[in-house]
């Protein structure tokens, strides 16, 4: 099995990590694995200790019109039997590219976030697509009907060598700002449009409650809108006192920062998936989250997670209770890793793409 994966995004995100940690996997499993990227951008070196054939295509000037031509060749002498398709804009290029090799690939398209393309037309191109969450299965199927039976979910898998309880000394967060242990530490990670500013209402309660409550805010300290918002909106409630702020970390330190925080606070209301909550689950670290977008998929009667449903006030008093009960707290910090363990596995995420890439193999063969 023959798979090409096309990813033209310039820099190392989310897209490019979980190629990191599915590609390694399905040629460990047997498949052949190329990827067609921009030249000089991250994926051109990621992969340079494992078997993955990287092909540079210009996407501008001269070099970008004859990208098509470049891209069917690659298929062709290839013999790429699937194309799969990780962001919507480099649907018109793989697309045409397949037409021209003449060799019928199939076309799969994976959905990471819930504002996919917008177009019908390029959708219906796509023999198969692949999803991370209900939520954006939902989305899909509202904005085009036709796909249904088309769209597949499979979730997000995390390393659970990595992200394993108890393995870390605590203080990597807790030092830095000069907190003891015995003052609750609450936090979010993720950029600023993820909608933080909602939990400062609730902010304000738990204060009254817990007055030496901290909220740390793990996020890109980028220069947007959002952030000034918060600021604004957090001085005028009065409490950036209780908030404290760290720039991005690199993931291997992600596993030290989940275990020095008492519980993760989720508040995007359009997750495609949330990862990161995942991941806090594994490392012991309770999990409160609005109960919309795809953050519902890994924490739906989850025993160490709470879903919100009304508001500021109702997440307020579930924090307050959470961390105010050690015993409830060691109760949830203990269930998250079986539950990680029994659903997130990367090893089940990587046997779940194999099968979905390998079930389309026999169709093109009788295609062909």
């Amino acid at each position: 099995m023959n798979i090409l994966f096309v990813n033209n995004f310039r820099f190392r995100g989310g897209g490019e990590e979980f190629l990191l940690e599915l590609l390694p996997g399905l040629i460990k499993k047997g498949a052949r694995v190329g990827i067609v990227c921009r030249p000089h951008t991250p994926l051109v070196t990621m992969f340079k200790n494992y078997p993955v054939e990287i092909y540079p295509i210009e996407k501008t000037g001269l070099k970008g019109l004859l990208s098509f031509f470049t891209f069917a060749r690659i298929i062709n002498k290839g013999r790429y039997d699937v194309i799969c398709i990780q962001r919507g804009h480099d649907i018109v290029q793989a697309w045409f590219a397949a037409l021209l090799s003449g060799s019928q690939p199939r076309m799969t398209y994976t959905v990471h976030v819930a504002d996919f393309i917008k177009s019908r037309f390029l959708l219906s191109r796509m023999h198969r697509i692949v999803t991370i969450s209900q939520h954006i299965k939902d989305k899909l199927e509202s904005y085009q009907p036709s796909l249904r039976g088309s769209v597949s979910i499979i979730h997000h898998g995390i390393d659970l060598d990595a992200f394993t309880k108890g393995t870390l000394k605590t203080g990597f967060i807790r030092d830095r700002f000069g907190l003891s242990k015995d003052i609750p530490l609450i936090s979010t990670s993720g950029s600023m449009w993820k909608n933080q500013i909602e939990f400062l209402d609730a902010l304000v309660e738990i204060r009254k409650e817990i007055p030496a409550v901290r909220y740390l805010l793990l996020t890109p300290m980028a220069d947007m809108p959002q952030l000034t918002e918060f600021r604004e909106r957090a001085r005028a409630l009065g409490v950036e006192g209780s908030i404290l702020w760290m720039d991005a970390l690199p993931k291997g330190d992600m596993p030290s920062y989940y275990a020095d925080i008492d519980l993760a606070i989720s508040t995007f209301r359009n997750e495609g998936f949330g990862l990161w909550v995942v991941e806090a689950l594994a490392m012991g670290t309770p999990v409160v989250a609005f109960a919309e977008g795809g953050v519902r998929d890994s924490l739906e009667n989850c025993p160490a997670g709470v879903l919100i449903r009304n508001g500021a006030q109702e997440m307020a008093a579930e924090v307050i209770r959470i961390l105010r009960d050690k015993g409830v707290r060691k109760v949830m910090s203990d269930a998250g890793p079986r539950w990680v363990i029994e659903r997130f596995s990367r090893e089940r995420m990587i046997d779940e793409y194999y099968s979905f890439f390998n079930s389309l193999v026999p169709v093109i063969s009788a295609d062909k």
